[in-house]
């Protein structure tokens, strides 16, 4: 009974012989330098790619290769009276929402950051937006937009 259950399971979860073992999907992309003068519907620049295990993230847009749960994060970074608002896009559904403003009198910059979860077709496309007309987005400290499938 033991070897007869252990090998459905096997059989079930792709665990025996001949198994094609396939690459976990994951990206990160990082802003490098300030992007200015967006309109809203623009992409937020994460032209720095840093992870790309599945060739799936291509001119600032995940392309999900496989249909699937997955967990997406991104950040930006906001400088005084320079407030950054973003969306999270499924093509051109607003799937997540990021408000940043710095409220400093200085030079101090502020962090973001904001996380969901998506559930994608293969081929779904996943982007930043700016969700309203910015003047400057900072790229210090490298702010990032990742990915990865659960």
């Amino acid at each position: 009974m033991f070897i007869l259950v252990s090998f459905y399971f096997l059989a079930a979860h792709g665990h025996g012989r001949g198994h094609k073992k396939q690459t976990r999907v994951a990206f990160t992309s990082r802003m490098f330098e300030d992007a200015t003068n967006l309109e809203a519907g623009d992409a937020i620049p994460y032209a720095q790619e840093v992870v790309d295990t599945a060739n799936a993230f291509a001119n600032n847009t995940f392309t999900a290769p496989t249909s699937g749960l997955y967990f997406f994060t991104w950040s930006v970074t906001s400088l005084p009276n320079n407030p950054v608002d973003t969306s999270l896009m499924k093509g051109t559904e607003e799937i997540g929402k990021l408000s940043c403003h710095n409220f400093s009198n200085g030079v101090k910059r502020n962090t973001c950051a904001q996380s969901t979860l998506a559930q994608l077709r293969r081929n779904d496309t996943v982007w930043v937006s700016a969700a309203e007309a910015m003047s400057r987005v900072s790229g210090t400290y490298w702010p990032t937009f990742s990915g990865y499938k659960l």
